[in-house]
Order: C-alpha cells, then sequence, then structure tokens
C-alpha cells in the first residue's frame, strides 16, 4: 500500500470581481477552491466578496479609474515562500505571435504589488540582473513560453508567485488563463508535479535544456 499523502484533485482557479457601489470593476481576486469550477469568473459588491474569498484569496489584481490593471498582489497563501513583490510588464508586440513578458522583482524602493510599465521600470534603480524571475507566455492564447527563476530565488514560491500573477493579470483583462504544454526543463517539471495547479500543465513530453546560464549554475 502507498504511503505518499492523497493530493486529491487540484482546486479550481475561479476569481471574483469586486465591484464599488456605482458598479464598477475596483479589483479582481483570484482564488483556488472548489467553489467554482476552474476558470469561473463571478461579480460581488467589493464588501460582500472580501468575506466570500475569505481564506482562499491567491492573488489580487487592482484596478485603477480607467479600469486597467495598476498592481499585482500575491498573498503568503498563493506564494507563502515569496518575499513582498512587484511587477513589471514588458510587452513584445512585434513578436510572432505577440508576447507579454512579466518580471518579478522585489525591493528598490517600489511599493509591493505595484505593476511597472517600461518606462516607468527605467525610473527605478532595478536592474536586469535584480529580477527574481519571469514569465513569458502569448495573451492571445495563454500558452505559457517561459518560466525562469534566478537561481537564488529558487524554491521560494517564485515561481508559483508568477504564475499567479500572470493568471489574475489574465482574468482582470479578460485574456485566456495561462497554461503550459509538454515541453518543461527538469527544475520545471518539478515544480509542476509539485504544484496544486499541475492540472494547467500537459504531461511532460520534451524535456528542454537548463535555461540557467552556465557561469550562474550553482552546484
Amino acid at each position: 500500500m502507498s504511503t505518499e499523502p492523497d493530493r486529491g484533485t487540484p482546486p479550481g482557479f475561479w476569481a471574483c470581481r469586486g465591484l464599488a457601489d456605482d458598479g464598477s470593476p475596483v479589483w479582481v481576486a483570484g482564488a483556488g477552491s472548489d467553489r467554482h469550477a476552474d476558470g469561473e469568473l463571478v461579480e460581488l459588491p467589493a464588501t460582500d466578496a472580501i468575506a466570500y474569498l475569505a481564506g482562499a484569496t491567491l492573488a489580487v489584481a487592482h484596478l485603477g479609474p480607467e479600469q486597467d490593471v495598476v498592481a499585482l498582489v500575491v498573498t503568503p497563501l498563493g506564494a507563502p515562500k515569496a518575499p513582498p513583490l512587484w511587477f513589471a510588464e514588458l510587452p513584445e508586440p512585434d513578436a510572432a505571435p505577440p508576447a507579454l513578458n512579466l518580471v518579478a522583482f522585489t525591493g528598490h524602493d517600489v511599493q509591493p504589488g505595484r505593476l511597472l510599465d517600461r518606462g516607468a521600470l527605467r525610473a527605478t534603480s532595478a536592474r536586469t540582473r535584480d529580477q527574481l524571475g519571469a514569465v513569458r507566455l502569448y495573451p492571445a492564447t495563454g500558452e505559457v513560453d517561459q518560466l525562469y527563476v534566478s537561481p537564488q530565488w529558487r524554491r521560494q514560491s517564485i515561481g508559483t508567485a508568477l504564475t499567479l500573477a500572470a493568471g489574475i493579470l489574465a482574468f482582470a483583462r479578460g485574456s485566456s488563463l495561462p497554461w503550459g504544454d509538454g515541453q518543461r526543463t527538469s527544475d520545471g517539471d518539478r515544480m509542476t508535479q509539485a504544484s496544486v495547479w499541475r492540472h494547467r500543465a500537459a504531461p511532460l513530453t520534451h524535456l528542454m535544456p537548463p535555461m540557467t546560464p552556465m557561469d550562474e549554475r550553482l552546484d
């Protein structure tokens, strides 16, 4: 008889849009539970939504006056080992198909949760070498092309945080939720197998070479 614990069926990743008194959305929160089907979006007054989501919120996208996403917050429930994160959104409109990079940082006098564009990122002290990790995906389909975590930040929920941030950003914008095909590095496959969101990745078909540059690989 197997002694491995039964992890059961992974819960769905659904979202709740919190509405102001005038009916306009103020935030979208992603939750992990069996309360709704995977990918479902519900709407509630913001005050009611907070109680409805209690104990299940994994990530929140805060909306500005023009309904644009101004902040992405990943909760300790979603990424328990991660430091307070903020993100930079770096689109590649000329890629085929058009791609989006979501890069995670911490510190540098930037408020946790902020979502910066390329210009705002350049105005900070953060540089490429300071990134904790990044996810590259195709917004039109949700397919994740690459997920990378800097070696010194691995096993600290950074990859999970990036996936959740990308997921709630998709919910807030009405685009396709992230998913992965069967091509992964060995580190990526270990992360996938350990994740409660493993149902969003196809079974491993091709083992890809490590993404870490040779001079940055840890023994």
